[in-house]
Formats: structure tokens, C-alpha cells, sequence
């Protein structure tokens, strides 16, 4: 028997860790069909992330919303012989099976499962994957699994951001002036990224007619906000060991604004002397980035935490 998986869904769960690790430092997990060819082998597809609670070591994800999908795979996978994988990330450490990885995958065996699979991979997309029978003898064995095809890893799409921080609650921190699940008004104050010598964050202004963003607004702002951080990473980390020119810098940045742009967030453009002024100063990449006026108190409170958390690690 071996083990498969499209090489499309084996970035989507990279990329999944990836996107919880860079936005809030935790764990992710989520679940997979799994379907048997007529020659017995079996094949990990559709990896989905669900509404869970999230952190640095675990990741709990919500038993209605996982009752949910179990129902409707079994509809639309009802004529072919599938199981289920669950598989969860371990972000910067090794791939491994903790005692709680362990007790999860042994509650597949207190059910009417027969056979399950877990996988369980970190951010250097090394992994560990675990198949478990559990009738009519429990066995468990570590199986090589295939990744079918030879395409060039990808980087995280905007998609799998806004994704992640629609469905993940994380249980690590709260924002500084600012909750997850509470609404707040927004206060009459101006918030400079950098000193007044600067006159280009023409975003943070104060305001006259207070709106406060909707849940929605929120969430969207804070995955196109914390993409855009990373990009801006990235961005400067390519000019600065050589790679990038400042024209192919300045493009990078206009192409990933016009992706955020409905968001109410925006990379700021540098010219030669401004980028060589803000490496010298050694400012952080949140430094670029200019948000609209009713997003300023969730932009100050990301800007504390990525300053709390030494930043993004790309």
C-alpha cells in the first residue's frame, strides 16, 4: 500500500502552516479525504482548514464545525472507498508525534474507524505521516508519502491568508487596545509610522466621523495587512542580498498593491536614498505599510505585536 498526494494540495497545507506561523506564531490544523485506486493505494485530497482554536503547541479545532464536514464528505464521497486524514502543522520545530498528536489519532480508534490517516509536517515541509488500523487488529505504521509532481514550490497566496484568519481564534495574545471578539471604537489620534519628516503615511489622519469597521471589514484588513507585511519582507530582503534591483522592487510593490488595494492597506514605495535610509535606520517592514484612517487602531495594535514578536520570519 502507498501513500499519495497532488503536489496542488501539498502546498495548500505548507502554506496553511505557513500563514498561521507568519501571522500569529501557532500551530494549524485541519482534515483530508483520503480515496483508494483499484490498485489499493490511497490518495490524500481536498485539505481543508475549519473554525479552530489555535496556538504555539496546539491547535483544537471546533467539533461542530468538524461534525459538519465529516457529514458532507461522506454525501459527496458516498460511492467511493475514502477515509479521513487529519494533519496539523509544527511550524519551526521537527515533525514528530507529541503525546497529544498521539492521543488525537487514538480517537479515531474509540469510533466505528477502521482505518485512518495523520500527517503531520512543519515549515521546512518536513513531515511525518502515520497510518493507523484500527479493526479487527490496531496497528500503526510511518509511511513515505509520494508527492506527485515536480512543480516549484509556490508562495503563499492571498487566499490562504484571509483564510486562516477568518477560521483560526488564536488563544496566545490579545491586541494591544484591540480584541478578536470585541468591536472598538476608534479614537481621534494620529498614528505616524515614522517621525513627522516623513510626510508619506497620509493614511493615519485625524478623524472627524468616526466608523467603526464591521467583523468582516476587520478580518479582511488584518489578512490583507499581515500579507502585506510579508511581502514587504520579502521585498526587502531581495534588494538587500543583491538579487533584486530597485526598479524590480518598485513593480513587486505595485503588483501586490493592486491585489490589497480594496482593503484599505498599501506597501509604501521607496526610491534608492529613502531604502537606503530605512535599512540604515533598520526599520522594521510594518514601516511600509500605509492603512485607511478607520483601520488605524487594529493597524497600531498589529504594528505592537509584530514589534512584540521581533517581527516576521520569512
Amino acid at each position: 500500500m502507498e501513500v499519495y498526494i497532488d503536489k496542488e494540495c501539498w502546498d495548500k497545507i505548507i502554506n496553511y502552516a505557513k500563514a498561521a506561523y507568519h501571522t500569529e506564531k501557532c500551530e494549524i490544523g485541519g482534515m483530508s479525504v483520503v480515496t483508494q485506486d483499484k490498485d489499493g493505494d490511497w490518495l490524500i485530497q481536498e485539505p481543508v482548514i475549519l473554525k479552530q482554536e489555535i496556538g504555539s503547541t496546539t491547535c483544537d479545532l471546533d467539533k461542530e464545525e468538524l461534525a459538519k464536514y465529516y457529514t458532507q464528505m461522506a454525501v459527496k464521497y458516498n460511492k467511493t472507498n475514502f477515509r479521513f486524514c487529519w494533519w496539523h502543522s509544527h511550524h519551526t520545530m521537527s515533525a514528530f508525534w507529541s503525546g497529544t498528536d498521539i492521543s488525537s489519532i487514538d480517537e479515531y480508534g474509540e469510533g466505528e474507524s477502521d482505518l485512518s490517516f495523520a500527517l503531520v509536517v512543519n515549515l521546512k515541509e518536513e513531515y511525518k505521516c502515520r497510518v493507523s488500523v484500527w479493526k479487527p487488529v490496531e496497528i500503526h505504521q510511518d509511511v513515505e508519502l509520494n508527492i506527485i509532481s515536480n512543480e516549484p514550490d509556490v508562495e503563499i497566496p492571498l487566499d490562504i491568508v484571509t483564510e486562516v484568519k477568518e477560521k483560526c481564534e488564536t488563544r496566545t495574545y490579545n491586541h494591544v487596545g484591540y480584541s478578536k471578539t470585541h468591536k472598538t471604537q476608534i479614537g481621534n489620534s494620529t498614528l505616524p509610522l515614522w517621525d513627522d519628516t516623513r510626510n508619506k503615511w497620509n493614511g493615519y489622519k485625524r478623524l472627524e466621523d468616526v466608523y467603526v469597521p464591521n467583523e468582516q471589514e476587520v478580518a479582511n484588513f488584518e489578512a490583507k495587512y499581515e500579507y502585506a507585511v510579508m511581502k514587504a519582507t520579502e521585498f526587502i530582503r531581495q534588494v538587500t542580498i543583491g538579487d533584486w534591483s530597485m526598479h524590480k522592487f518598485k513593480k513587486a510593490i505595485r503588483e501586490t498593491n493592486k491585489q490589497i488595494e480594496n482593503y484599505g492597506v498599501q506597501i509604501e514605495e521607496l526610491n534608492k536614498r529613502e531604502f537606503k535610509e530605512f535599512t540604515e535606520m533598520e526599520s522594521a517592514p510594518w514601516e511600509l505599510i500605509v492603512c485607511d484612517a478607520k483601520f488605524a487602531d487594529i493597524a497600531d495594535a498589529l504594528m505592537e505585536f509584530q514589534s512584540y514578536n521581533g517581527g516576521y520570519i520569512i
